[in-house]
């Protein structure tokens, strides 16, 4: 999680905005992630080929995160020829080789996390995962929180106007991926998964859209990350870009988002134990709703009063939501099917979420006489009601059974 925190859009949104990179420029940025996990649905027919969970997820991960070290080293040559040429350095060229890297890393790693879930679905039993995921997301809110501290002494660093405070990230980043791949190496392999004959690529994905049930919860999630990406990835670049607000405290803002995660994570997880996952996604959805409306006030003072406390009571709810989700989605996967369902529903999510972040810079930049990125987030608050409530009627109507 110190890995996935300093790659995160949080840390690429406040770098574009610091390096006064283009609206547009920065939704490429901010989307290359979500594009990249349509890859998904290649690394779900893959799966199907493999015998072992263990050894794709290890493969394909390691091979997701090494790929980070190119922007780094290319932002160090590209640094070293632009101090030796007496030139600039060529910003918006380095941007778009990050967004190539995100988008392949992205690639990779939502490749893997279908192989992951299976893995982990077979390891832990039904009637106690909301406690696992619930304990597991205490200790990687930790590992968050930890990580944003850290980097709220180094982000701002800039010696000679370097930006080396990314760089000491990127650096952490990388030696965090590698630790992180070795401890994966530890977890015994699964008992064996049951499998269906292979089928063709487009026969495995027609297969999960058949179940109604898992449509259902399919369509409640992607709607609602489609919403959430409308605003949520913008934040950090609208603070440093138009408010001046220093990314440091963005980085503290962000780890009281995961302090709140953490104190809820547990509560959250025992309650979706005793059946009340769709609720829970239902009223922490509404929540996470109304986030974005404190920010539609034009004021940096302001803003920078209330970021704390306001990213602290998201991380509450939204943990909620995101804990009730993915125990609605391992429910509705049915038994020896888990990668291809899994890797449906992430690409969804990344097709929705690459879509709302195209269409947010457009939005942003038609409505610059209303208010711009004020403007968005209120039109994105609308659009998040809406799908949390489309999604609730869908998934608690009597036709959600198969």
């Amino acid at each position: 999680m110190g890995y996935e925190t300093w790659i995160s859009s949080t840390y690429l949104s406040g770098l574009a905005g610091e390096l006064k990179v283009s609206v547009t420029l920065a939704s490429i940025l901010l989307a290359s992630t979500w594009i990249g996990s349509i890859g998904q649905l290649v690394g779900a027919w893959a799966f199907e080929r493999v015998g072992s969970p263990k050894k794709y997820t290890l493969f394909v991960a390691g091979a997701a995160r090494s790929l980070w070290a190119v922007p780094l080293l290319v932002a160090l040559v590209f640094a070293w020829l632009a101090h030796r040429a007496g030139q600039t350095f060529p910003r918006d060229t380095w941007i778009l080789i990050l967004a190539a890297v995100s988008c392949s890393s992205a690639l990779l790693a939502t490749s893997s996390v279908a192989s992951w879930n299976s893995w982990v679905r077979s390891l832990v039993p039904a009637d106690f995962r909301g406690r696992f995921f619930g304990g597991r997301q205490r200790y990687v809110m930790i590992a968050m929180v930890s990580a944003n501290l850290i980097a709220s002494f180094w982000v701002d660093w800039r010696p000679h106007g370097y930006y080396a405070g990314y760089v000491i990230l990127a650096v952490l980043a990388l030696l965090c991926a590698t630790v992180s791949t070795f401890l994966l190496t530890k977890i015994p392999e699964p008992a064996a998964i049951p499998r269906i004959e292979k089928q063709t690529f487009f026969e495995l994905i027609r297969e999960p859209f058949r179940n109604r049930r898992f449509r259902n919860v399919l369509i409640f999630g992607a709607l609602m990350n489609g919403a959430v990406q409308l605003a949520g990835p913008f934040f950090p670049y609208y603070f440093t870009k138009e408010l001046k607000i220093p990314m440091a405290s963005v980085a503290i803002w962000t780890m009281l988002a995961s302090a709140g995660s953490v104190l809820a994570s547990g509560f959250w997880g025992r309650k979706i134990d005793r059946g009340a996952a769709a609720k829970i996604a239902f009223y922490c959805g509404l929540l996470v709703s109304c986030s974005p409306l404190p920010y539609v006030i034009n004021s940096g003072k302001w803003i920078s009063m209330i970021g704390g406390a306001e990213y602290f009571s998201n991380g509450l709810y939204s943990s909620g939501y995101l804990l009730a989700m993915t125990a609605m989605l391992f429910e509705a996967c049915p038994e020896g099917r888990n990668a291809i369902y899994f890797s449906v529903a992430i690409a969804a999510n990344g097709i929705c979420g690459a879509l709302a972040n195209f269409v947010a810079a457009r939005i942003a930049v038609w409505l610059i006489p209303l208010g711009g990125f004020r403007a968005l987030f209120a039109i994105a608050s609308v659009c998040r009601l809406i799908a949390v409530n489309v999604g609730y009627r869908l998934v608690k109507s009597r036709d959600s059974s198969n």
